[in-house]
């Protein structure tokens, strides 16, 4: 039960914020479902999904991912987490939404539509809607008010359905307190460790045990196919120095990626400001430093700044206005407190740490923006590695065709590639200079000797390979792998005579025997844990769930568990010492946020379950998912 939010921490349903649940299903510029049937990736009930609206969303999705590791998103990684496959699922989970919509009779009126707009801060001018700046935000934003309108309509659509399918959840103050307990009880015990790998060494395994256990566990000895291949590698960065980019290509390019890359000139913000003590101790300032994290999280969660700048804030000049700096320019703040507050967008809240004290700070509105200094070389650099990757891959299929008629060496020496030979290796091995590649290893692992694989293409460019030897999967036979089996048979026999051991002195313990003179007449220490929770667990160790039940269930009158547990090669002999419920004055203090908390799991479970029903229902066909 308490691994419950790390389960669904993943799922695309985190994008629901549930208490006024707002879904993030929509990126500007997404197109309509009544798009041109001419290019589809999916249709849902007849409906299509179009390959515009599916591209535009998959380059957000790649945006963010690179935001979120600063750039450093690579093909590999790309296709690891299965973007393709997020993006267009989550465009059908849309569609069987909007139709749901449709069936259930729910609407959006236009005074919803027109509330909510008019409630968006952005729109507003000393707390109020502003039409005029209404249309200058849209137009800075080159957004047509009708498109915006269109898609906030969706959304507002989509929020109020995703409302009523979890308004149904609800949670008890009995079950509340059994969450509470569950997550907070502790539990202490003492144990002993029985070590398969001291008996190894008493291992004698005849003739007769190799035989029965190379038997009974083939699959454990077959080895997969494994391949030797020549491939030849193009990489990006070799044509570089062959491309040119144009300053008109360059301001295009800057036009049309603006977000991408401005950076805000002039900002709206205000701060509270947490000064170091004089000559403070590192301790000293970790605690200014928590304090800081404190309201940085309470501004997260829905707080005032202003209100917490008044009470707490340390900067004489901004308090009494809760923290408000009006208008910012670059240039006149230090650089810690720019680099950070310059970063955010509005609304967001960030801490900036500089030698003086620590600011919390939140940008209110970006004013005005600006190309960022960097911009030119970075595009520069970025269509250069395009122009350079289309080069390497020409120069790739080029020499594929000749591969067939012409010695490898040759056709690297015409086409300027690096040409090598790998040794031996499966699909999980290894390659030297590559390492494990999914692209390169399964098209190696498809070739017979002389065959030529299409372009595989990698980080670093583009490789073709050919085939040179082709080992299928097979069972060596037992005389072939004996000393491997050996081995295997000592370390099982080792473990039975371990978890013999442990049975035994399990069984004196049951008898009365004390566990100090037990394990000392066995040679082994008894150990003390310190008090855990059943998360992480045993030993602070989340992958100990079975030691870690097996210490809940314990008390003094059943002080040992019933058998002996397996854990990371050794058994382990559990012993009551103590058992704490939490104080249900805590439970009090916590129960509204741990009732959000669960209310907002079984809204999730609710509407993912709901969800998967629809789509169950649902004609939904996946003509392909491109690129």
């Amino acid at each position: 039960m308490l691994t419950w939010l790390r389960k669904y921490s993943k799922s695309w349903f985190i994008g629901l914020i549930i208490g006024g649940i707002v879904v993030v299903f929509i990126f500007w510029g997404v197109g309509s479902f009544e798009s041109s049937r001419f290019q589809e990736v999916a249709e849902v009930n007849g409906v299509p999904i179009s390959l515009s609206t599916f591209l535009r969303q998959y380059q957000d999705s790649i945006k963010q991912y690179q935001d979120e590791f600063k750039g450093e998103l690579t093909e590999d990684m790309i296709k690891s987490m299965k973007l393709k496959e997020q993006t267009l699922n989550r465009l059908i989970d849309e569609a069987v939404i909007i139709q749901a919509a449709e069936r259930l009779g729910i609407r959006v009126s236009d005074a919803e539509l027109q509330e909510a707009i008019r409630s968006l801060p952005y729109f507003q001018e000393e707390g109020k809607f502003s039409q005029r700046r209404y249309f200058q935000v849209l137009q800075r934003a080159h957004i047509n008010p009708a498109d915006f309108e269109a898609v906030e309509r969706k959304r507002l659509l989509l929020q109020k359905v995703v409302q009523e399918i979890t308004s149904l959840a609800k949670v008890s103050d009995p079950e509340l307190q059994e969450i509470f307990r569950i997550g907070r009880e502790t539990a202490e015990v003492r144990y002993v460790e029985v070590a398969s790998g001291k008996f190894l060494a008493q291992q004698q395994p005849g003739e007769g045990d190799l035989e029965r256990y190379y038997q009974e566990r083939q699959a454990e000895f077959s080895q997969p196919v494994r391949v030797k291949v020549n491939y030849l590698l193009w990489r990006t960065k070799d044509f570089l120095e062959q491309t040119k980019v144009s300053p008109e290509e360059m301001a295009d390019f800057i036009a049309k990626h603006k977000e991408e890359y401005s950076r805000a000139k002039e900002i709206q913000a205000r701060h509270l400001f947490l000064a170091f003590p004089p000559k403070a101790s590192p301790e000293a300032k970790k605690k200014v430093q928590e304090q800081a994290q404190k309201f940085l999280a309470q501004v997260n969660a829905g707080e005032d700044l202003a209100k917490l700048a008044e009470a707490h804030s340390q900067d004489r000049e901004t308090r009494s206005k809760g923290g408000d700096l009006g208008v910012v320019k670059r240039g006149q703040r230090p650089k810690e407190w720019e680099d950070v507050a310059f970063a955010l967008q509005p609304g967001q809240a960030a801490v900036a740490s500089t030698p003086q004290g620590l600011y919390v700070i939140k940008v209110e509105e970006v004013n005005e923006k600006e190309t960022a200094p960097d911009a030119e070389a970075r595009v520069t650099q970025r269509l250069k590695e395009e122009k350079a990757r289309v080069l390497a891959r020409e120069a790739a299929q080029q020499a594929r065709g000749e591969l067939s008629s012409s010695p490898v060496s040759e056709v690297a020496q015409k086409f300027k590639a690096t040409a090598k030979e790998t040794p031996l290796f499966s699909l999980k091995e290894p390659v030297p200079d590559l390492g494990v590649r999914p692209n390169f290893h399964q098209a190696a692992v498809k070739l017979k000797p002389k065959e030529v694989s299409p372009l595989v293409e990698l980080p670093e460019g583009y490789a073709v390979l050919q085939g040179v030897e082709h080992q299928p999967e097979r069972l060596p036979p037992l005389e072939e792998i004996k000393e491997k089996v050996r081995e295997a048979v000592k370390k099982e026999m080792a473990r039975q005579q371990a978890e013999q051991e442990a049975r035994n002195l399990l069984e004196r313990l049951r008898k009365g025997e004390p566990l100090a003179q037990a394990a000392a007449q066995a040679g082994l220490a008894v150990k003390d844990s310190a008090s855990f929770n059943r998360y992480p667990g045993f030993l602070n160790q989340p992958d100990s769930d079975a030691l870690t039940s097996a210490a809940f269930s314990l008390s003094p009158e059943y002080p040992y568990p019933e058998k002996p547990l397996l854990w990371r090669d050794k058994y382990y002999l559990l012993a009551y010492k103590a058992r704490r419920t939490p104080d249900p004055a805590e439970f009090q203090k916590e129960r509204e946020k741990l009732e959000q908390s669960v209310l907002e799991y079984k809204r999730r479970t609710l509407l993912e379950s709901w969800l998967a029903g629809e789509r169950k229902r649902a004609k939904i066909r996946v003509f392909e998912i491109p690129i």
